[in-house]
């Protein structure tokens, strides 16, 4: 059943909410916009978020994002984390991405990277995470296959969406009317019944003993293994970075790793692996193809690449730096 529903800011100004409850089923909020300082909370986001609490309204947030790079990613992310914690949502953490001046001159590469960074850490603390943009963004900028991880919630302000790809919401007008707010204010669709998802899930602030941080087909680094999904003893792996092929929620050690590397959880787990990607550089320096993509380009930082490519000894030789260039290019060095 199709859900509708508004997004709001500071923009629709003092919004009379039991008025407003009648003609919606839901609302997403602006919570602010750029990095984690408090001159960026949108003010009217405790309000709003108040009264769709006070009033039931089943609501999530969004976060408008002028990141360049994954330092920045991490503190838009860190500003989401500092105004949701005490929040219940049901409907998910929108991550907006639509400034053509900041995030918008970055490669496509860059913007995924940037995404997953902030997804990532929104993930790590329970939260259900979506991606917000125009149509012409996803069809020219958010084209990486990591934006199929997550919901979308897409802008066209048409008859007609006309996306061919998966998505859970759609934002098809920003010049509706509803009772109980003065100004217009964007009208959207929901197709999947989030608060099924998120609360059966335990997302949000939602309470699941079951939960589990990572899903089939992450790519995980891990410290140690075990035998079995309820195994106490941790044991040394041969390899420190896996594929997870099977969930067994409530268990002690809920990830398998590939058919039979062994059982992992979440104490064990360092992080997900990322793919850098620099297709674009067209040097010999794996040096400069770091740092063309703004990631960390030290003797330390390429030695934990390495490693994590399968080169075990890495010294800075030509041929090693040659390899890992190539992966670069290729969109396939672990991070």
């Amino acid at each position: 059943m199709v859900k509708h529903g508004i997004d709001v800011s500071k923009f629709q100004g003092l919004i009379d909410w039991q008025e407003v409850k009648k003609h919606i089923d839901f609302a997403i909020i602006r919570c602010g916009y750029g990095s984690n300082l408090e001159s960026q909370d949108d003010p009217y986001f405790k309000r709003n978020a108040d009264e769709c609490t006070r009033l039931k309204i089943p609501f999530g947030v969004y976060l408008y994002s002028y990141a360049t790079n994954e330092r920045e990613a991490l503190s838009e992310a860190k500003h989401v984390l500092r105004l949701v914690k005490d929040y219940q949502m049901a409907y998910p953490v929108y991550y907006d991405l639509e400034d053509n001046n900041t995030t918008g001159r970055q490669s496509n590469q860059t913007i995924a990277n940037i995404a997953q960074t902030f997804a990532q850490r929104l993930e790590q603390e329970g939260y259900y995470v979506g991606m917000y943009a125009s149509l012409f963004w996803f069809r020219t900028k958010l084209t990486s296959p990591i934006f199929n991880e997550y919901t979308k919630w897409i802008a066209r302000y048409n008859d007609e969406l006309n996306y061919d790809g998966e998505y859970g919401m759609w934002q098809y007008s920003a010049t509706g009317n509803v009772l109980g707010i003065d100004t217009m204010v964007d009208l959207n669709y929901a197709y999947k019944d989030f608060p099924q998802i998120i609360e059966e899930g335990g997302y949000n602030n939602f309470s699941n003993t079951n939960l589990t941080r990572y899903k089939i087909g992450d790519e995980v680094e891990f410290h140690h293994v075990f035998l079995t999904s309820e195994s106490t003893q941790p044991l040394m792996p041969y390899r420190h970075f896996g594929i997870i092929t099977r969930i067994v929620q409530g268990a002690r050690n809920p990830y398998l790793i590939g058919q039979d590397a062994g059982w992992v959880n979440d104490q064990v787990i360092e992080r997900k692996i990322r793919y850098l990607s620099a297709p674009d550089y067209t040097g010999n320096s794996f040096t400069d193809a770091l740092r063309s993509i703004q990631e960390d380009a030290s003797f330390a930082n390429r030695t934990k690449l390495a490693k994590l490519n399968g080169i075990d000894n890495y010294t800075g030789s030509q041929r090693q730096n040659d390899e890992l260039l190539r992966l670069l290019k290729e969109g396939k060095l672990r991070a």
